[in-house]
């Protein structure tokens, strides 16, 4: 259990990727924190789930907003999703003899949605739909091939994030507390509010 707690999913829209998590840190059976944040903004368009050990992870980000932000002042523009995807790739496999304890997904949105899915030693895979990790993502992903259907926005994935990450938390033990949902649409990265949240939470009752 110890590694990869809690539950991150990505749901690929027409419009859109949607991220969702637990905010449960736990070691074994002991709940060390309630308030762990797994999905991060790395760039305008280009958002993580991370779960995993939240010192690897938070090294893990740092890492790739720096790059990103290096990116952009040599170039002159961000840099795309699948880029970052493949330097988070040869980061992590780089680390293989001395992991990352980290698994989860990045999505961006540029021409059209991206949502790729990251294993610890650099293998990552695109995914045309959804993706999931963590010691959840079992159920998750039960919830997610039930509901998802093509040709859903933003608001539909957000619905169905929030349900696999419910479903989670009431099957896994090492998921639990709070749920975070960020968006990247044509707006750009953003994370709902609390409120907002709990709306769709209710939905789900």
């Amino acid at each position: 259990m110890y590694g990869f707690t809690g539950t991150v999913v990505g749901v690929r829209c027409k419009d859109g990727v949607v991220l969702a998590s637990d905010t449960r840190g736990a070691y074994h059976y002991l709940v060390l924190s309630k308030q762990v944040r797994k999905i991060f903004k790395l760039e305008d368009r280009i958002g993580a789930a991370i779960s995993g050990s939240s010192g690897d992870i938070q090294s893990l980000v740092n890492l790739l907003r720096a790059e990103a932000n290096l990116y952009r002042l040599n170039r002159g523009h961000p840099i795309s999703t699948k880029g970052l995807v493949q330097l988070a790739s040869n980061l992590l496999h780089e680390r293989r003899m001395f992991p990352y304890i980290v698994a989860g997904v990045i999505a961006g949105l540029e021409e059209e949605p991206r949502l790729y899915f990251l294993d610890p030693v650099g293998g990552k895979l695109e995914e045309e739909k959804f993706a999931s990790a963590g010691t959840g993502s079992t159920v998750a992903y039960g919830v997610l091939e039930q509901q998802y259907r093509d040709g859903m926005n933003v608001n539909d994935g957000a619905n169905l994030a929030v349900q696999s990450i419910k479903t989670a938390i009431e099957r896994d033990a090492a998921t639990g507390d709070n749920v975070m949902v960020a968006l990247v649409d044509k707006r750009g990265y953003r994370e709902l509010s609390e409120d907002e949240v709990e709306d769709l939470l209710k939905q789900q009752s």
